[in-house]
């Protein structure tokens, strides 16, 4: 049963999205140009919606993206603005009129940005194979998880850019160029950096003490190395050694290095509070009193835990 979408257009939302493409999970049909037009697209057309990118990774057979939508539209001004330019001058929008206000509902919709962005780049994969191809490229409809701002946003973004290492591809995130981590550690500058300034480090300066992005950069980096000495079976903390020789399961907020069901098939990433509201407001119908919401770690250990309201289905490939 298809479901519709959960949305938070009550507030500014963060949100995780992701798909992988129609075939076996062994089919790799994205090679280098195909990542990098992508990319390519997905930047040009956050220069025409409001839907903001704070991280993109693109695998050979799916893609992540962490985006920030707004809850207001663009002013009629802005909406034009941006509407003209996306068109190169050829098309025209007046401001007040009824067009302009349904375009600028639409370009804070992030179903909207990520329809355009799958379906314009089906039509350019479709028409530049050798043998020109017709047809669905994507398995389905695309998966988005809703994010609280904060520290479900920053394992979110980890998880994100860890994706390449969990395939065995590159033994660091910043050795693989499709992701936004890597263009970050080449440039000395994260290609989305004026949004991370004005969306994520408001959250991240309490959370991790990070005063500018090369604080963010170098917790980041940090991180990751702990990952890799997890892998290469360095010593790890108590913690964990214990909950695996006990056979408990790592909380999820720490299993970056690892692919986690909840990260691709939750519906709502926060504080409990949270979780509850947009799952109260989003499905009425839901008696989350009754409902039992996955924690990412110990009571004992954390005031506000991460939780986490599963939606989960069989894992394709």
């Amino acid at each position: 049963m298809r479901y519709p979408r959960l949305r938070r257009d009550w507030e500014d939302t963060f949100y995780h999205c992701y798909n992988r493409t129609a075939g076996t999970a062994s089919d790799r049909p994205f090679g280098e140009p195909e990542k990098e037009m992508f990319i390519r697209m997905a930047r040009r057309l956050a220069r025409f919606y409001v839907v903001e990118l704070v991280s993109i990774q693109v695998m050979s057979n799916h893609f992540h993206i962490i985006a920030f939508a707004p809850k207001d539209p663009p002013s009629p001004e802005e909406t034009c603005k941006r509407y003209e330019a996306h068109y190169d001058g050829k098309r025209r929008l007046t401001p007040g009129t009824k067009e302009c206000e349904r375009v600028a509902a639409r370009l804070r919709d992030i179903s909207v940005f990520m329809g355009a962005l799958q379906d314009g780049f089906t039509t350019w994969y479709n028409r530049t194979r050798p043998v020109r191809r017709r047809g669905a490229l994507w398995a389905g409809r695309y998966k988005d998880t809703i994010l609280e701002g904060g520290l479900a946003l920053w394992n979110c973004m980890k998880y994100v850019e860890m994706n390449p290492v969990r395939a065995g591809m590159v033994a660091n995130p910043a050795e693989y160029r499709f992701c936004s981590f890597a263009e970050w550690s080449a440039k000395g500058k994260h290609p989305f950096a004026e949004t991370i300034e004005r969306r994520v480090m408001p959250f991240l300066k309490e959370l991790l003490h990070a005063d500018t992005q090369d604080d963010l950069h170098r917790f980041m980096r940090m991180e990751f190395a702990r990952i890799a000495a997890v892998e290469a079976r360095r010593p790890v903390s108590e913690e964990e050694v214990a909950a695996e020789e006990a056979g408990k399961s790592i909380p999820f907020t720490r299993r970056v290095d690892r692919r986690v069901r909840y990260w691709v098939d939750g519906a709502a990433i926060g504080s409990q509070l949270f979780v509850m509201e947009v799952m109260s407001r989003t499905r009425p119908s839901i008696d989350m009193k009754k409902r039992r919401l996955s924690r990412a770690v110990d009571m004992a250990h954390c005031a506000t835990p991460l939780c986490c309201y599963k939606r989960l289905r069989a894992v394709t490939g």
